[in-house]
């Protein structure tokens, strides 16, 4: 039966209606945006943008570098984030020190602090990721414990963050590295997946990048890097001083994109499982794998507890000479704090931004 026109009209208004609460929910689109976000936007289009070269391991991801390019937020903060791919972390570290690059992201803790203890001026200046590295083994081994790599041979890829959490954990159990167990270090992370799949090595500590691989290859993931030791963190995001030291206002402004970033992967979380499908070249299955069915703990703060944490464990185990450098010298939460303070000040009400607030002060005391 056809409609008359008064029932045309409304039938049309309640369809515009319900595309524009649809568009507004955000959770199959861009996020959620208000009035103000889409005065910041006009504004955006028409300022003056800073450049800032930021190289990221394109296995691992920088979901919230990612967020901070697609959803506009970088240029609203006045930025120009170029993403520079590097598949290992010394060559990225390498360019980092010779200024090739502005900052690294995906990198791990150890890595960049390593470089630090020789002579590298490197600061860590925000957070990224914490935990969810895989500790993965043949798939006849049942993990029961630490007391599991007894006996095992183990492959590790020396300089990355998850090696030195296995191995601390392991001395803190009162295990012998050299009696108990058979070590095997390589130099990348794909190196430690290949030795574990060819039957060389009978665990593997892994990393996010060789995650997917290692679920690909049939073998078993037998815990986290945080189940080994919840208080260690990982990828950070570092410079080198000098550019934070001249540059302190962009650094600042892109700790309020990567805090917005933030805000965004916790309330629209399906929305960043498709940022990872683009940037990534994931499917969905694999995208949501990585981003919200692991370990990782995705935090824009610094959390220089943790990264202390992780300096004093260096020098603990030997694993790089600490001695003799001032840690806090290559720590700078300031312009992190700065950023969330000028945040709130804009969003007294935004309970996300109190919980920063309160996690701040946590996580760096």
């Amino acid at each position: 039966m056809t409609l008359n026109w008064k029932k045309a009209c409304t039938l049309v208004l309640a369809v515009i209606m319900s595309a524009t609460l649809l568009t507004g929910c955000g959770g199959t689109g861009t996020p959620a945006s208000s009035a103000s976000d889409a005065k910041a936007k006009d504004k955006a289009a028409n300022k003056k943008l800073d450049p800032v070269n930021m190289a990221y391991n394109p296995a691992t991801g920088n979901i919230l570098g990612f967020i901070a390019i697609d959803s506009g937020i970088a240029k609203e903060e006045g930025l120009d984030i170029k993403l520079i791919p590097f598949t290992n972390s010394t060559d990225a570290l390498n360019a980092l020190q010779a200024g090739k690059v502005d900052m690294g992201v995906s990198f791990g803790t150890i890595a960049p602090l390593t470089i630090i203890t020789q002579g590298a001026d490197f600061t860590i200046f925000g957070g990224y990721v914490s935990g969810g590295m895989p500790v993965y083994g043949r798939p006849d081994i049942k993990y029961t414990g630490l007391e599991t790599f007894k006996g095992k041979t183990v492959a590790v890829a020396r300089m990355y963050t998850p090696d030195l959490v296995w191995r601390g954990a392991m001395v803190k159990a009162g295990y012998d590295l050299s009696k108990d167990v058979k070590i095997i270090e390589f130099k990348k992370p794909a190196e430690v997946l290949e030795a574990v799949s060819s039957g060389k090595a009978d665990i593997g500590i892994g990393t996010n990048s060789t995650y997917l691989q290692a679920v690909a290859a049939g073998l078993n993931i037998m815990t986290w890097t945080n189940d080994l030791d919840p208080m260690h963190v990982c990828c950070r995001p570092v410079a080198n001083t000098q550019w934070i030291n001249d540059n302190p206002d962009l650094v600042k402004r892109l700790m309020r994109a990567w805090i917005r970033s933030e805000e965004i992967l916790i309330n629209d979380p399906e929305y960043c499982v498709k940022l990872n499908m683009k940037y990534m070249e994931l499917d969905e299955k694999q995208s949501r794998q990585m981003l919200l069915e692991t370990n990782q703990i995705f935090e824009a703060d610094p959390k220089s507890e943790g990264v202390r944490y992780m300096w004093q464990m260096m020098g603990e185990l030997n694993y790089a000479k600490t001695d003799g450098i001032d840690f806090e010298k290559h720590i700078n939460t300031s312009l992190y704090k700065q950023a969330l303070d000028e945040l709130l000040a804009e969003k007294p009400d935004s309970k996300t931004l109190q919980m920063f607030a309160e996690r701040y002060q946590k996580y760096n005391d």
